[in-house]
């Protein structure tokens, strides 16, 4: 399933995951008790999608980092690319919370987290044997991440925020490990995926949706007491969660199992050119439907939107826009330099 030097299966789930990020952003301004169906079961579902994308990030950097010739020029692009993910994460950040230390750094949602993924598994690819350095870093992160399950415990470095740094980042190692392994193993993408699907058909057959992706099977929910921004105000407590083991290697399940079946997926040059063109362009579209939202809910103070037609409506308009966006600037407009 590749066109053009591009994997249009990977771009494919990453338009998947984009458009389900959109669904769960605009769940929380729908009223809860207009919710319908989808909005119920994205917001249940949840984990896949971050987990989803970071496991992406991890497979496209190993697809990024073969096509260079030189790994410093390389790391230094994608050091770019990284601290322009993440001011745009501080600045979300600072205008809903302020600006509070040392939450700022670490606890400001998924561009952040994405942020240091590139940099640190972009650094463990430029080691000499990367596979097994991604292999032993992936293995001491889980190792970690049970102890720390194990322990109840809910150290702010590694679980702060929405989108906790641990154990996102262990999916865009196990993504690049991954990538790295399919690269040199082309068929183990197809011995991999039946068993993973199989294992993780069978955790949610043995626990079910509900205990599976809730606590305390899948979830371990806490509070932080934010300190007051430097510029005035006062504390705020925030609920944020993190995946715990047995969520998490469901996650992972899903995720392989998803990778093996777009492979049998065969699809024009020309469609797979327009439908994937949101997957090409999915960090691009998912600041642009944060911007949107943003606007609805400070501008036009769409928050709660207290109908159902109106958060039908607002997904739409949003997949729409963020579709068109994406479709023109695959046609080469507006112009910007894109980093490889």
């Amino acid at each position: 399933m590749r066109e053009s030097g591009r994997d249009s299966g990977i771009d494919a789930l990453r338009a998947i995951a984009v458009l389900a990020m959109m669904a769960a952003h605009t769940s929380r301004l729908i009223d809860f008790d207009v919710r319908e169906a989808w909005s119920y079961g994205v917001l249940l579902l949840e984990p896949l999608i971050p987990s989803l994308f970071l496991f992406l990030v991890g497979v496209s950097l190993t697809h990024s980092r073969a096509k260079a010739d030189n790994a410093r020029s390389w790391y230094l692009r994608q050091t770019r690319r990284a601290a322009g993910l993440w001011l745009i994460s501080a600045v979300f950040f600072a205008l809903e919370d302020g600006l509070r230390f040392p939450d700022m750094l670490m606890a400001s949602g998924i561009l952040c987290t994405i942020t240091y993924a590139i940099l640190t598994v972009g650094a463990l690819l430029l080691l000499p044997k990367p596979v097994w350095m991604l292999g032993l870093a992936l293995g001491a992160g889980i190792s970690a991440f049970v102890r720390i399950d194990l322990a109840g415990a809910h150290p702010f470095w590694l679980v702060s925020g929405n989108s906790p740094l641990f154990p996102l980042l262990l999916f865009a190692a196990a993504g690049a490990l991954w990538g790295l392994c399919s690269r040199r193993f082309p068929r183990a993408v197809f011995w991999i995926a039946p068993p993973a699907l199989l294992l993780g058909a069978w955790l949610v057959f043995r626990h079910g949706w509900e205990p599976l992706f809730t606590k305390p099977l899948g979830r371990s929910d806490a509070t932080r007491v934010l300190a007051p921004p430097i510029l005035g105000g006062t504390e705020k407590s925030v609920p944020y969660y993190n995946l715990r083991p047995l969520l998490s290697l469901t996650c992972l399940c899903f995720h392989l199992s998803a990778l093996g079946l777009v492979r049998f997926i065969h699809i024009g040059e020309n469609w797979a050119h327009r439908g994937f063109a949101l997957g090409r362009r999915a960090l691009e579209a998912y600041v642009l439907h944060l911007f949107i939202l943003a606007m609805l809910v400070v501008t036009l103070g769409m928050r709660p939107l207290r109908a159902a037609w109106q958060g039908n409506a607002v997904l739409a308009g949003v997949a729409a826009i963020c579709w068109g966006w994406a479709w023109r600037r695959e046609r080469g407009w507006p112009r910007f330099r894109r980093p490889r």
